[in-house]
């Protein structure tokens, strides 16, 4: 009996030590900002699909902390882009260009963008899922899936409206001496600018 009750104690024990050391949200989080940050600069393919099975893949350039540029080759010529102050999502085919203002909302990298969220991680074979939460935010949940070392390999967004959005990194390099006037987008003479489209309701 005595032997018994030592067996429970010992494995009640272990199971509360690892609910002490287990990863939280926050400690995941700081992780992969730290990871991110330390790249320094980042080229790869992104490939991004919508609730809808629409598809787009693009190449990408990216400079820490908070720069940004995406050109699409699915659809064409289609650009995405920011230096860290603003954002620019530009069509060419309808001649509109989407300008968001980040100055407000801190970093207009990743770290600004899932700042602010409730997190929770959980930690897996192939490396670590981050669970981001904010009701008021355009993407009221985000997954990201990280490897063992917090490098972002997938991304799943989902609005409020439950529409998803879900990108993937691929064929990226690191190290490279990236021109940063790139980061910030001119827009074409003859097209037409909304301004801040991510705060209308």
């Amino acid at each position: 009996m005595k032997r018994c009750a030592m067996i429970v104690v010992l494995v009640a024990s272990i199971s509360a030590a690892g609910e002490v050391l287990a990863l939280t949200g926050e400690e995941a989080v700081a992780k992969f900002n730290n990871r991110m940050l330390s790249i320094g600069s980042m080229t790869g393919v992104v490939s991004w699909i919508t609730t809808g099975g629409n598809s787009y893949t693009g190449t990408f350039q990216y400079l820490a902390p908070d720069k940004i540029y995406v050109k699409f080759s699915n659809p064409s010529g289609k650009i995405i882009a920011s230096n860290g102050k603003t954002l620019w999502v530009y069509n060419p085919y309808s001649s509109v260009c989407g300008i968001q203002d980040l100055a407000k909302g801190g970093s207009g990298g990743l770290s600004g963008i899932i700042s602010g969220y409730r997190s929770i991680a959980t930690e897996t074979p192939g490396g670590v899922t981050i669970l981001l939460k904010h009701s008021e935010r355009p993407f009221s949940e985000i997954n990201l899936y990280l490897d063992q070392t917090y490098f972002l390999k997938r991304a799943v967004l989902r609005t409020s409206d439950g529409a998803t959005f879900s990108l993937a990194l691929s064929n990226v390099k690191t190290g490279l001496n990236l021109v940063p006037s790139i980061f910030s987008f001119r827009v074409p003479h003859d097209t037409q600018t909304v301004k801040n489209p991510l705060n209308m309701k």
